[in-house]
Formats: C-alpha cells, structure tokens, sequence
C-alpha cells in the first residue's frame, strides 16, 4: 500500500472528524430516550461518516472489542451500550461546539456529508442487488470512501482547502492532491481504516475508489461495489441522471456485477428516494449545484441547509453544551457506570473523541502504598501494570505532576523536574516520542496520572487545549472517587446485612435445633418399646440418621466457619435403599409414580461424604416427583467402572419421563434463577445439587427434551483398586 508521507501523518494523525450538526442533534435526543430502539439509533448513526467512523473504532477497540471483528452499527451499538453511548453522545457535542469556537470549522460540509450518504446508499442498494453477504459492510464502506479528505482538510487547514479551490469535482481533486501532497484522499481514508482495525477489504475499498476501470476489473467484490457505487453518484450530481448506455463504467458495471441500464436506473432512484427522505427529516435539502467536496462557506453546495439552517443547528448544540453545563452531562454518564475499570474504559473513549488523542493510559494512586502504578485495565499497556513509581519529584514526571497538580509534557522546554528513565519506558510503552501527563486530583484527593503518548506537533496543538484537558482530567477523577465512595458504603452496608443475617440464623438454628432433639429422643423411646424387629428397627435408624443430617445442615447455617464434611467409606447402593426406604413412599408410590430400580451388585464403595450424596438424591427425586403431578415413571440405576478422563467413576442416573425442563432452566442449570422467573421455583435445589457433586469431586449432567423427561447423571471417583 502507498505509504503516507511523514508530514502529511504529523498533520492528521489526531484530527477529530466532524459529523453533521443536525445528525448529532437528533443522536443527542435518541441516545436520551430510553425507549428508542438500538435499530432506530443505528440508523441514525449511518446517515453520517464521521459517527459511523467513531461508533467502529470504539466498539472494535482492543479494549472493548471481544471476539470477531464488528461490522454492524447495530451490533457496535449493542456492543457498547447505553451508557457508553450517552457518554459518546455527549463527547461529540462538547467536541463540535468545542471546535467551531476555536475557528477549525470554517469550511461548509454538506455537500460532501450528502454525496456520502448518496454512495452509501447506492452501494447498499448494489449489494442487496448481486446479494452480496454484507450489505451493511458495503454501506458503510461507501459512507466513509472520502472520509480522507475530512482528515486532510483537518489536518492541513488552508494547504488543503486551496487544493478543495482549485477543484470541480473530486476526479479534479484527486488528480492534482499526489503532485502536491505526495498522497492522496483515497490513500489517507485507507490508512485511517487501517488504524481502526477493520475489515482489510473495507480499507481497499475505500482505496480503490478512484482507480481506472480496467484495474478495478481484478479488485474484490466490495472494491467494485463501492467504485460503482460513486460513478453512479458522480454522475448523478452532475447530470441528475444515471451514466447512459455508451458510459464506459456503466459497461463495466454491467460486465462485472450484472447490473443492467435499467437495474441502474431502478437503484439510482430507490437511493435518491432514501436520500430525500433524510433530507427532508434533517430538516436539510438539495439545490442544483454539484459541488460534492468540502467547500469555504459559499453557495456552491449540492445538499445544503435550508437558509440558516446550519447555524441554526450549531446555534441549538452550543446550547444543548450550554444546558449539559459544558460537562455535567458527561460527569451524569461517568457516574452511571459500575466500576472503575468501567470508568477508565469510558473516559479513555471519552478523551479520543475530546481531543483526538487516542493512546492514552492511567497511572493510579496505589492505597496504603503511596506510588503510582498501572490499573488492570483493557488495553492497558503491560508494562504500566508492572511498574511502581514513588510519589517523589526524583522518580518521574509523571510523580511531580500528580504532587504539584499541575499538568506538564516530556516536551516542556521548563519543567518543574526532569525526564527520567521511566518517562522514557512510559512514552515508549506508548508507542510514542514523548508523554503528556495530566493531574487527576479532585479536592485533595490524589487519583492518579492521566498519561496521553503524543509527539511534538500534536502536543504543540493541544496546548490551546490544555485547560479542557485538565478539566476533564478533574472530572475523571470525581467519577472513581464518587465509585469508590459507593464501594465503601455497599460494602460497609453488605458487611451489616451479613451481620444481621448471621444472628438470625443463630436465632433459627437454636429454635430448631431443640424439637430436633426431642424428636430424636421420642425415637429412641418407641425405639425401646417396639420388639426387636429387623425391618422396623432399620427404618428408625434411617431416620435418626436423617435427624442428624439435618441437625447439621442448620448447625451449618448458622456456623461463621463452615464445618467440614465428615469422609468415610459408604456404599451408594445402599444409600439409595435407606433413603427409598424413608421417602419412597412419599415421593414416588403416593403420586401415582411407578419406580424402577436398576443397581449394579457389584458396585465397589466410595470414600466420601455420605450426607452430601443423601442431599443430591433428595433434591433431585423431589424435582422429578414435583415434575409429574398426574403420575408417571421414575428411574434409578447405578453402575461401576465408568472411565472417563483416566480415571474411574461409578455412575449414578436418575431419569423421568415428565414435561423436561424449560429452556430459560436449561440455559442456566445448576444456578439460582431470579425469583420472578418461575414462580415457586428458585432453581436452588439443583445449584446446591452441583456443589454438593464439586464436594464430592464428580462431575454432574442433564438431558432434558421438551416432553419426554429428564435424566441427570451423575460420576463420582471409584477408589482404584491396588493390585496385590
């Protein structure tokens, strides 16, 4: 790929890109309603490049982006969220008002933001058209096929802007930009793309937009989408009409995507359709002009706003800035989110919107330790988690900066102490010449060091924003010390409730403990008064067992350490009898349920805790017995000598032929279900079943279909047999 002369990289490498005014006026009350939809919202979005751009990179951020690469603004909404959308929200407010007030918008963006959204649209159209896999790729490909000549304009002001002069249209501009610039708008767009991390077929085809026909023949599908997409365009603005017959890219169209004369037609006026509809929702419309590049405030537009209307608009985002409180607004979203790495997350967002500057990292205030190191944070450099810098002037930078409160760079020609050997290690980590560090400090309270990696051109074009910086630096600092008060009170209140818990449950464990013990009495008296019958003696042993057992399950409850299990050498087949023998009866015969046992003689004991099995067996027999209230069959069986994982398992299976579990169970199983789920089950039974299993070191399964029952299964360790 052509490579971007040093110069011109210097100049756009932080450029903020514009978006239009009406366009971020309307995101701004969307983004508010908590009733709009994310497909409302993500519509909204792709009607304008520079949102579309900044929506990409922040959701496909090594710190937010998980997984594949995201190509849908409805999924990079969904991916961010509504919170962090609030705070992009606001950032590009503050940053477009922001921005007119320095003087950097001197330039009339309509007609390139309208031959934009008419691409995008047509390319939409021609992907739909050849069913190409990814419309939604195509669009915003072609949304953003000039976006280089924003970053351009951005970056080299006036140099840039007698090039615009000079040109009629953008073949014009593109032509005579590689003699004087060295590159041009389709190269600078690629390279931009390029840094978000996205779909290398994307980049190309913004690159490729301005090649000849014979060499876009060979290109990519989306490259030839995106070409004819605006050929189409440009031949729209300035003709009204679609290339006629004997064009010669409308012959190259027709080779190599099908597209007819008349499917041309039909998408040219599907697309102007779409076009005049956002127009006229904007509040925006279209003359006859055809300028298309961006332009001085002149006439010479060809989607312009009605008179006034883009100081209109401007005039209402300055004052929507005004009603925020310059950044109340974004303090209100930062506070919002749940956690400091949240925080973080956000404001570093945040600053790549404000301010353009997108390698930017925090150096936090350690408690107790009195240094500076790195949070864990995504996208953190690892170095910064490593490194512990002592609050003293000596050690760093970065140290004097947060002591003094005052921010200051490694450019500085005066600083308050000098460069040390980790400025250096910081800035390099960064990827960048030099490091400016910014004080977070909000009343007293030292937070920590914000630590943007810059080089000296960009740093000598944030000094006229260096007072905004540090706001927000203050800001920043106010959000995590307003977490970290609420952490402290959740905690101190969590700390409360446990309390009370724990001498309710004392309370609870002691009332019940007492009828416990006169029932187990009252056994060993009939115990003494009945003959010496084997059956029935064995039964009343069977349930002074299950006295014990749940004696110790209260004595648990209310027990601040938790008692361990007793482990003894038992063997589950007869478990599964005693326990038959006491619940049987009531759980299974009584309700009509037929019980068919299935239990391998031969099954070797296990070492383990005896209760802990007695429970799972419980809870899982009471759920199938629960599940069948008209009757039904339940099955129990055990086998030995299951190998699984190189070791040895004996196996325990339960099964009914019941309704089988819902999905919203199966989708959570062996976790507690939120109590409005399924009213008058909690799904704890089964978590309890899990960690009663995880206690006895096995495993546990289930298969449940939609009627035609359950069956869980379950493998615990077989003790392996030595060889004499």
């Amino acid at each position: 790929m052509q490579q971007i002369p040093g110069a011109v990289l210097d100049a756009i490498e932080s450029i903020q890109l514009p978006s239009m005014p009406q366009i971020l006026l309307r995101f701004l009350s969307v983004v508010d309603d908590d009733n709009a939809s994310m497909t409302e919202l993500a519509k909204l979005v792709g009607q304008d490049p520079a949102l579309s751009a900044r929506v990409l990179t922040i959701s496909n951020s090594p710190a937010l982006r998980r997984g594949a690469e995201i190509k849908s603004l409805d999924q990079c909404l969904v991916a961010l969220g509504t919170r962090l959308m609030r705070t992009i929200a606001a950032c590009l407010a503050i940053q477009s008002v922001f921005a007119r007030s320095a003087g950097d918008l001197r330039y009339n963006l309509t007609g390139f933001w309208g031959h934009s959204l008419r691409v995008a649209e047509i390319a939409h159209a021609i992907a739909t058209h050849i069913e190409y896999p990814d419309a939604e790729e195509a669009y915003l490909a072609g949304l953003m096929h000039d976006i280089g000549q924003l970053l351009l304009l951005g970056g080299m002001g006036e140099r840039y802007g007698v090039l615009l002069g000079w040109s009629s249209d953008e073949i014009a501009l593109h032509d005579i930009e590689e003699p004087l610039l060295g590159t041009n708008h389709a190269a600078v767009g690629a390279w931009l793309v390029d840094q978000w991390k996205l779909s290398s077929f994307m980049a190309d085809a913004v690159l490729f937009h301005h090649k000849p026909a014979n060499e876009i023949v060979h290109a990519d599908s989306l490259s030839q989408i995106v070409w004819s997409a605006h050929l189409i365009a440009d031949s729209y603005a300035k003709t009204g009409q679609p290339p006629d017959e004997d064009d010669v890219g409308l012959s190259l169209i027709k080779s190599i995507l099908n597209i007819s004369l008349a499917d041309t037609a039909i998408i040219m006026q599907l697309s102007s359709d779409r076009v005049a509809m956002l127009a006229a929702a904007l509040d925006i419309g279209e003359t006859d002009l055809t300028k298309t590049l961006p332009s001085p405030a002149t006439p010479y537009e060809c989607f312009r706003s009605k008179p006034s209307g883009n100081e209109l608009a401007y005039s209402r985002m300055e004052a929507a800035v005004q009603d925020m409180a310059m950044m109340h607004s974004m303090q209100q979203n930062l506070s919002a989110l749940y956690s400091e790495s949240e925080i973080l997350l956000a404001v570093r967002e945040s600053a790549r919107i404000l301010f353009g500057l997108g390698r930017l990292a925090f150096l936090l205030v350690q408690p107790g330790k009195n240094v500076l190191s790195g949070p864990h944070v995504s996208g953190q450099p690892d170095l910064l988690q490593q490194v512990e810098i002592a609050l003293d002037s000596e050690q760093s930078l970065a140290a004097t900066v947060i002591m003094k409160n005052i921010p200051h760079a490694t450019f500085d020609a005066e600083r308050p102490s000098a460069v040390s050997l980790v400025d250096v290690q910081i800035a390099r980590s960064l990827g960048c010449d030099g490091v400016l560090y910014v004080p977070m400090c909000v009343h007293d309270n030292q937070i920590g060091v914000m630590a943007y990696g810059l080089n000296a051109p960009q740093y000598a074009r944030m000094l006229s924003k260096l007072e905004w910086i540090t706001n927000f630096a203050s800001l920043a600092a106010a959000s995590i010390e307003n977490c970290r008060e609420l952490r402290t009170r959740d905690q101190k209140l969590e700390e409360a409730l446990t309390n009370r818990f724990e001498q309710h449950a004392r309370k609870v464990a002691h009332e019940a403990g007492n009828p416990l013990g006169i029932i187990k009495n009252y056994l060993k008296i009939v115990s003494n008064k009945l003959p010496d019958e084997i059956g029935v003696q064995q039964e009343l042993d069977i349930l002074r067992e299950e006295i014990d057992r749940v004696a110790l399950i209260v004595r648990r409850l209310s027990d601040l350490a938790d008692i361990p299990p007793v482990a003894a050498s038992f063997n589950v087949n007869a478990v599964i009898e005693g326990m038959l023998a006491l619940y049987g009866e009531s759980l299974f015969s009584s309700c009509g349920i037929t019980l068919e046992k299935s239990l391998d003689p031969d099954l070797p004991s296990i070492t383990g805790d005896r209760d802990s099995l007695k429970q799972i067996l419980f809870n899982l027999w009471k759920n199938g017995s629960e599940a069948m209230p008209a009757g039904g069959s339940f099955v129990i069986s055990t086998r030995g000598n299951i190998s699984r994982d190189n070791s040895d398992y004996i196996e325990i299976k339960v099964s009914d032929n019941g309704p089988g579990l819902p999905d919203e169970v199966m989708q959570c199983l062996f976790q507690p279900l939120a109590p409005n789920r399924r009213p008058g089950h909690s799904g704890i039974g089964l978590s309890i079943v899990a960690s009663l299993v995880e206690r006895l070191g096995g495993h546990i399964t289930c298969q449940s279909q939609d009627g035609k029952g359950t069956s869980f299964v379950i493998l615990l360790p077989q003790p392996k047999v030595v060889k004499k």
